[in-house]
């Protein structure tokens, strides 16, 4: 399929700044909040409405309702089995997991709570203003530019998560494009086939890898 034109380039963080991001983020909670919305690749709206009884603990995986999606689509979403462990030792220290018999307590409770005690789930406006902390804190937060009324651009945002996602499972980790699509929900595969492009940094890198494979083998020579 041919590739869906885009006219802005996709903000995603490399896998350098996708770590240099996490060692930036000094509390679990929200540590592990950043990682479960990068591992499903979701966006932040279905982020927040994730409840224990979405939840598969067995399978490592998370479902989200066609409700709670963009697209009114319902998917299953896959986690690495270490960060749902994480997930599972977070819910137990909140009680919403029973310690000892690890039976769900609280079904309705959200994956990620507030810390206002009026609102039960985190608000999609808390998660931006907590990744926004953490970016300008890791140095990699940049200006590019200013909406039609005036207002900064940045770099990135926590939607940038998801771009990330695509481009490094796509590119990094080689998964077959239609498996990224089903993970991140997707309506179309045309919608998911605009990561295949390469972005600036790959094209500089593999322009760099190239270059010096090419002087390796000219000295190799040289000495023949």
């Amino acid at each position: 399929m041919k590739p869906k034109r885009r006219e802005q380039p996709i903000r995603y963080l490399t896998l350098d700044e996708w770590r240099l991001f996490l060692d930036t983020v000094d509390r679990f909670e929200h540590k592990l909040m950043f990682r479960v919305c990068y591992e499903l690749g979701c966006r932040v709206g279905e982020l927040v409405r994730i409840q224990a009884k979405h939840m598969d603990f067995r399978a490592s995986t998370v479902f989200i309702p066609a409700d709670n999606t963009k697209t009114g689509v319902a998917r299953t979403s896959h986690l690495p089995r270490e960060l749902m462990n994480d997930v599972r030792y977070s819910l137990k220290q909140r009680g919403v997991i029973g310690k000892r018999d690890g039976r769900l307590r609280k079904p309705d409770a959200f994956l990620f709570e507030s810390a206002d005690r009026r609102r039960k789930g985190m608000t999609e406006n808390r998660v931006r203003q907590v990744f926004r902390h953490y970016a300008d804190r890791s140095g990699l937060q940049r200006e590019y530019g200013s909406d039609s009324q005036g207002r900064k651009l940045w770099r990135f945002s926590v939607h940038s998560l998801r771009h990330t996602h695509c481009m490094h499972y796509i590119h990094v980790y080689k998964l077959p494009v239609p498996v990224v699509q089903r993970q991140v929900g997707h309506r179309t595969l045309d919608a998911t086939m605009v990561y295949c492009q390469p972005s600036d940094e790959m094209v500089g890198e593999a322009y760099g890898e190239a270059r010096r494979d090419s002087l390796a083998a000219g000295q190799s020579r040289r000495y023949e």
